[in-house]
């Protein structure tokens, strides 16, 4: 017998059941949990409800992810993933300048604010992260502040070659987003921005820090 005629054909009643890697389904649950949870609140939504948004069983669901809790902590870290993943490793030498700055920590984020899970992941955070306290402070424990160090350490690099001026963003990194943030908080209400709004916001963005940082 051919090892064809041994393998189980797909039916109508039976379609053939797809074996994709982790992370794509890591990707399609947490796509579907954001559907979900944004439609229904944090508090009502259920496994069952991601399960069948992602078109998977309960079973498939809890092979990646234990609780609705751990999928809501694994949103908030994807919110951070593309201003980690665009940033590329600066060689030792490499002067740290503010266009360097812009490059490595204020085009990511603007970026970000193109894709519309954005808005949704900071739309359920502000709406229930009052309900997952200890998983919203787990994220900024060990995403955001890891974050923010790394900006800093940044910074004093730069200031260290003399090319970035020592002051009040030295200290506190967070206010090197402020602007961004605040874009994204205009992002939340109205849903969406233009781009040439986007545009000019991130020109200010750079200007500013161009004023506050350059020697």
């Amino acid at each position: 017998m051919t090892p064809e005629l041994l393998t189980e054909q797909p039916t109508p009643e039976r379609p053939a059941r797809q074996r994709l890697p982790a992370i794509v389904r890591v990707t399609q649950i947490l796509d579907a949990a954001l559907r979900v949870f944004s439609d229904k609140g944090f508090a009502a939504a259920r496994i069952d409800d991601v399960a069948a948004a992602a078109g998977l069983s309960k079973g498939g669901v809890y092979t990646h992810f234990t609780s609705k809790e751990e999928i809501f902590g694994a949103l908030l870290t994807r919110l951070m993933l593309p201003l980690h993943a665009n940033r590329p490793p600066l060689h030792p030498d490499t002067a740290v300048t503010v266009d360097v700055l812009v490059h490595q920590v204020v085009a990511p984020m603007y970026e970000s604010f193109g894709d519309p899970a954005t808005a949704l992941t900071l739309r359920l955070m502000l709406a229930d992260g009052a309900r997952a306290q200890q998983l919203v402070g787990q994220w900024r424990e060990m995403v955001v502040e890891p974050y923010l160090a790394d900006i800093q350490q940044l910074l004093q690099r730069g200031a260290a070659q003399g090319h970035l001026r020592r002051g009040v963003l030295l200290r506190e990194p967070r206010l090197v987003l402020s602007p961004g943030v605040h874009t994204m908080l205009e992002l939340l209400v109205q849903g969406t921005l233009d781009a040439a709004a986007m545009e000019r916001q991130r020109k200010a963005h750079i200007a500013m820090l161009r004023e506050l940082l350059e020697p």
